[in-house]
């Protein structure tokens, strides 16, 4: 009788074979978690750096305008000053000019708005049946999504959300010593807008100034005479001026109030 036995070891473990499959998909694995995290982290970076230089770009932008605006106000501050000059780096922003824009109607102790029919006719030309239409002077930025505007003298920005005064125009009301200041800048441009990568000079020049100061005055008012686009910043720089809110002051018949208007041309 043959002694035949039976092998039964149960053999564990993987050949060679199997070995370097699983060393293969371990590192496919393991290339994949890297890729992948370098495309999110590349993501990531490149989006917030690209917010970072939209932000960048726009900061600019209103401390170039806020600068040009100073600039430009020279004229009301002055009669002798009839041209100024600066410049605006766009960088693929549009810098558009044009007649219209917010317009103002400003009434002296209750009377037809000065410079419209019935008023007072030094300041007629500045506005179609209003005392003034502000022009338009504006800085788009390349997605148009954000505008900084020069108005009146003033300087305000805006979005599809709303509006926000950046600079007030020169409007000065004092009811303890019964006065009133209002100077406007009106823009009498061509219609016309440039877009450009580079820096672009910007000249102001007047075509026209009237100035009158009225005396024995009860009250002042200014009214906007139509939303605009810039309808909530205009709600910020008109509060105390209005017939709403009671204009500037009730000077008791003894009001001094100086009313000025300087009309230029903006070319590019």
């Amino acid at each position: 009788m043959s002694d035949r036995r039976v092998d039964s070891t149960l053999r564990v473990g993987l050949g060679a074979d199997d070995r370097g499959i699983s060393e293969v998909v371990a590192f496919i694995l393991t290339f994949a978690i890297i890729l992948g995290s370098v495309g999110l982290l590349y993501t990531t970076a490149f989006g917030a750096m690209m917010d970072y230089q939209e932000n960048e770009q726009e900061t600019n932008a209103v401390r170039a305008m806020d600068s040009l605006t100073d600039n430009f106000n020279d004229v009301l501050r002055s009669n002798g000053v009839n041209q100024r000059y600066g410049e605006l780096s766009l960088r693929d922003g549009r810098i558009t000019t044009g007649n219209g824009g917010t317009a103002l109607n400003i009434s002296i102790n209750g009377s037809d708005p000065i410079g419209t029919d019935g008023g007072d006719q030094r300041f007629a030309g500045y506005g179609d049946g209003v005392t003034a239409e502000l022009g338009e002077f504006a800085y788009e930025s390349d997605d148009d999504d954000d505008t900084i505007a020069y108005e009146g003298g003033g300087l305000v920005r805006g979005d599809e959300t709303g509006s926000v005064v950046l600079r007030e125009p020169r409007l000065r009301c004092n009811p303890e010593q019964n006065t009133a200041i209002i100077s406007l800048v009106t823009v009498s441009a061509e219609d016309r807008s440039v877009q450009s990568s580079s820096g672009l000079g910007v000249s102001m020049t007047v075509e026209n100034r009237s100035s009158r100061a009225y005396s024995n005055v009860n009250n002042v008012t200014i009214e906007r005479e139509d939303d605009g686009a810039y309808e909530g910043a205009w709600n910020d720089i008109l509060s105390g001026w209005t017939e709403d809110d009671g204009g500037c002051g009730d000077f008791g018949g003894d009001g001094r109030v100086v009313v000025t208007i300087v009309e230029v041309d903006i070319d590019y």
